[in-house]
C-alpha cells in the first residue's frame, strides 16, 4: 500500500534519476546543436508518420485489454479506450499510477473488481516483455551485436520469465494460491482478513481469459503490433530530424525505452527517453545531436499527445454509469 509520502519519495527520486539522465546525454553534446537539428527538421509527413504510430499503439493497446477483461458484455464498447489514455497520461506524468486509475474506471463503470482489473494489467505486462522480446531479438539478428543493447534483452526476458512463471502458478494452482493466502493472513482481524482473500479471489478469475490459447495467441499478436506501431514512430521521429533508423534500429529504441521506463521517472519521462534514444542510436553511428533530436520528437508527437488526450479522458473515464 503506498502513502502520500511514499508517493512524494518516488517522485522525488524520479526527478533526480530524470536529471542524471539529461545531464549524461548532453555530456560532450551541446544543447544548441540539439535544437538546430530540431528547427531545420522535417515536420510534415514523418511527423504525420510518428502521429500514425501512436494512435495505431493505444488502438492496439484496446483492444489486447478488451481480451484480457474476458467476454463479458460489461466491458464492450469504444469507451475502453478513455480508461487506457487516462492511464497512459498518468503513468507519464507519475509512473505507475495510471494502472491504479484504469482498475477505478472499470470498477465504477463495469461492475469488475479491482483486484480483477490489476491481475488482467499484470498480465498485459507480461505480454509486453514478451512483444519487447520478440521484436528486439529479431532486431539483434540483423545487426550487429552491441553488448549494452544484448544485455538490455536480457533484463527484459528475466523480468518477463519471473511474471510469467507467477501467472502460470496462479493458472496451474489456483487452489494453492489461495491457501497460502489464508494461512498468510490468519493473524489478521477477521473482516480485514475476509477483504484481503476476496482481492486473491477476484485476481485469480481476473487471470481466466489467459488460460485459453487463442486468446493468449490474439493478445500477443496485439503486443507485437503495439510495439511495431512504437517502432515506426521511433523511426519517423528519426526522419524528422534527418536520419533513417530502419526497422531493426527503431526496434531496439522501443527495448531501450521499455527498459528505461523501468526505472524511476521524471514526468514526460525526461531523461530517460533521451538515454534510450542516445544509447541505442550512438553505436549504430547516428550522431548524438540527431539521436537526441529524435528523442525531444518522440516526447513532443507521442509522449505530449497521449498526455493531453488521457487528462481529457480522465473525468469521464472515472464517471460512474448511469
Amino acid at each position: 500500500m503506498t502513502t502520500p509520502w511514499s508517493r512524494v519519495i518516488g517522485a522525488l527520486v524520479g526527478c533526480a534519476v530524470g536529471g542524471l539522465f539529461l545531464a549524461a546525454a548532453f555530456h560532450g553534446t551541446p544543447p544548441v546543436a540539439v535544437w538546430q537539428a530540431l528547427q531545420a527538421g522535417h515536420w510534415g509527413w514523418p511527423a504525420l508518420a510518428v502521429l500514425t504510430g501512436t494512435a495505431v499503439f493505444v488502438l492496439a493497446k484496446t483492444a489486447r485489454w478488451r481480451l484480457l477483461l474476458g467476454s463479458g458484455p460489461a466491458v464492450r464498447g469504444g469507451w475502453l479506450a478513455e480508461p487506457v489514455l487516462a492511464g497512459l497520461a498518468l503513468n507519464a506524468l507519475v509512473p505507475h499510477s495510471g494502472e491504479f486509475v484504469r482498475a477505478v474506471s472499470l470498477q465504477r463503470r463495469a461492475g469488475l473488481p479491482a483486484s480483477g482489473v490489476l491481475s488482467s494489467i499484470v498480465a498485459e505486462r507480461v505480454f509486453d516483455l514478451f512483444g519487447v522480446l520478440i521484436v528486439g531479438s529479431a532486431a539483434l539478428i540483423e545487426l550487429p551485436v552491441i553488448p549494452r543493447l544484448d544485455a538490455a534483452v536480457r533484463v527484459l526476458g528475466l523480468v518477463a520469465a519471473v511474471l510469467a512463471a507467477l501467472i502460470v502458478v496462479a493458472l496451474v494452482l489456483p487452489d494453492a494460491v489461495e491457501a497460502v493466502a489464508r494461512r498468510l493472513t490468519v493473524a489478521f482481524p477477521e473482516r480485514v482478513r475476509e477483504w484481503l482473500l476476496r482481492q486473491v479471489s477476484d485476481a485469480l478469475r481476473g487471470l481466466e481469459p489467459v488460460r485459453s490459447p487463442r486468446t493468449s495467441a490474439a493478445v500477443l499478436a496485439w503486443s507485437l503490433i503495439q510495439w511495431l506501431a512504437v517502432a515506426f514512430a521511433v523511426w519517423g521521429c528519426g526522419r524528422v530530424v534527418g536520419f533513417e533508423a530502419g526497422a531493426a534500429a527503431a526496434s531496439l529504441v522501443v527495448v531501450g525505452i521499455v527498459v528505461a521506463f523501468l526505472l524511476p521517472n521524471a514526468p514526460g519521462y525526461a531523461g530517460s527517453v533521451q538515454i534510450a534514444f542516445l544509447v541505442t542510436l550512438e553505436p549504430l553511428g547516428v550522431p548524438e545531436d540527431q539521436a537526441l533530436a529524435a528523442s525531444f520528437v518522440y516526447q513532443l508527437l507521442m509522449i505530449l499527445p497521449l498526455v493531453v488526450a488521457g487528462l481529457v479522458c480522465l473525468r469521464p473515464s472515472l464517471a460512474r454509469r448511469e
